[in-house]
């Protein structure tokens, strides 16, 4: 016990002195190894832009943790500028952006929703599941799924036939919409051809046909410039039987 109380006191008195000669030294021996986890990950950025580009974000940049999220990091930034939203946590796909400011995702009945890309691509994985890197550009958007769908039918001798389209996704730019130009309709077999459209609401519009149908298909697309999303709409078929 003697031989071990001698050991002990000379143990200490040389880290004392260690410790007098180099406080850097000292502190690297005495405290615990944590490294790690004050890590940081340099310049990252982020910016989040509403339904048609509208900012809610500008571009914001910081240095975070390591192993932060950019669903970490989205929470962060909006949290500290005060800007509401809703992560919902779904039972097979984990957490989700649901909404932003009040902006849900599927507000223009469709697929609409946020997504996100990092140094202009789209991650094949979730917010939750990208881990930054140093001077990551992240960006959180709200896209448009365009998507036309009618309850009309049209039947083999109708004559001037009428069809009632409905969009889902995106909403119509209506002066542009109002021009046949604007929309790509193949009439195929069915003898028909495009006479008019009349955009009702900026989620409905109604083409006017003229001929007398034969069986086929007409297949209508809204291009582009029709869609206040700047992204033509999925095909509609219309089958004539």
């Amino acid at each position: 016990m003697v031989q071990f109380k001698k050991w002990w006191h000379l143990a200490f008195a040389l880290l004392l002195a260690v410790s007098l000669v180099s406080p850097a030294a000292s502190a690297a021996v005495l405290q615990p190894v944590n490294e790690v986890q004050r890590a940081t990950v340099s310049n990252v950025s982020l910016s989040v832009d509403g339904l048609y580009g509208t900012p809610i974000v500008t571009s914001t940049t910081q240095d975070v943790t390591a192993s932060t999220t950019a669903l970490s990091f989205l929470e962060q930034v909006l949290t500290a500028q005060n800007k509401s939203y809703v992560v919902t946590v779904h039972p097979t796909f984990g957490p989700y952006l649901e909404s932003i400011e009040g902006l849900a995702a599927g507000s223009l009945g469709g697929w609409d929703g946020w997504v996100y890309t990092v140094n202009g691509n789209s991650p094949t994985v979730g917010l939750d599941a990208y881990v930054l890197s140093a001077n990551d550009v992240v960006r959180v958007y709200y896209t448009t799924w365009a998507q036309l769908k009618t309850t009309n039918t049209v039947a083999v001798d109708d004559i001037n036939p009428s069809v009632t389209v409905n969009l889902t996704g995106d909403l119509f730019n209506t002066v542009a919409a109002s021009n046949l130009a604007n929309w790509t309709i193949n009439t195929g077999t069915t003898a028909l051809t495009a006479q008019s459209i009349t955009v009702n609401t900026n989620q409905q519009a109604v083409i006017t046909f003229a001929g007398q149908a034969n069986a086929g298909t007409i297949i209508i697309t809204a291009s582009a410039s029709a869609l206040l999303g700047g992204l033509a709409s999925d095909p509609l078929e219309i089958e004539v039987q």
